[in-house]
């Protein structure tokens, strides 16, 4: 009968719960586009201050973006936050697949043009890794990129929504087809109530 001395079997446990941990809360996206260090540090931003989440790295190199999540709730809020800074990727949590948003795209949608928005576009490189990534869009006639509303139409004939965002997906972006919110109209200053003097 073997035993285990108590310094061992402490250790042993140490390291098992460790590793339990590390693996169940690993999250890893792979091939988002990160052309440059304006992106890189995009993508660390975008995962900054997320109650649950830590650790979280970006390797340029190897197109990777990783962190520690502690729950579901934290998966999901590093996700979101990627999508909405317009990146996309392949993402695992504990070796299952994670979803990104919903773009908002119908299935079966086809249309002569369609804007995507929400699209990653930090620099030029950027600007040109989306045009190249939506060039093979079957229909496709012109393509108009605005960097700093971060959407890219496409136009054409018969245009498959879906395969355009696919087109994007498979480049490193997220994008998406909901419209943005108009913003509140200010409302008008009140002016002062004038007081009047009573006479003595």
């Amino acid at each position: 009968m073997s035993r285990w001395s108590p310094s061992l079997l402490a250790a042993s446990l140490l390291l098992f719960a460790t590793t339990t941990t590390a693996d169940a809360g690993q999250v890893t996206i792979k091939g988002p586009h990160l052309c440059c260090g304006a992106c890189q540090a995009r993508a660390e931003k975008a995962l900054e201050g997320i109650p649950g989440l830590t650790k979280a790295a970006v390797d340029r190199n190897s197109r990777v973006i990783s962190f520690i999540a502690a729950n579901d709730k934290a998966v999901a809020a590093g996700i979101a936050s990627l999508a909405k800074s317009g990146f996309y990727g392949t993402s695992v949590h504990d070796k299952k697949p994670v979803k990104f948003p919903l773009t908002g795209a119908k299935k079966g949608t086809r249309a002569d043009s369609h804007t995507l928005r929400g699209v990653h576009l930090c620099c030029d490189a950027c600007v040109v890794g989306a045009q190249k990534a939506i060039e093979t869009v079957k229909g496709l006639q012109a393509i108009e990129i605005d960097r700093k509303l971060r959407t890219v139409k496409v136009i054409g004939k018969n245009i498959s929504l879906s395969e355009a965002i696919a087109a994007l997906n498979k480049a490193g972006f997220y994008s998406h087809v909901h419209k943005p919110k108009p913003k509140p109209k200010p409302k008008p200053k009140k002016s002062p109530k004038k007081t009047s003097k009573k006479k003595k």
